[in-house]
């Protein structure tokens, strides 16, 4: 199996937090060419934060 593929970013704060944090961001490119849209959309349409409201 030559290697996985990226998945895209879920939310726009996954995205910022992969970029964000040193370990993660070797991923955050490869990652932000899998997410969903083109060149400019990839990141506006993704939702601020995905899962329940904490409170």
């Amino acid at each position: 199996m030559p290697g996985r593929r990226h998945t895209g970013f879920k939310s726009k704060a996954q995205w910022k937090m992969f970029f964000a944090n040193p370990r993660l961001r070797r991923y955050a490119r490869q990652k932000a060419h899998a997410t969903k849209g083109g060149k400019i959309t990839r990141y506006r349409r993704l939702p601020a934060r995905k899962g329940t409201r904490r409170r």
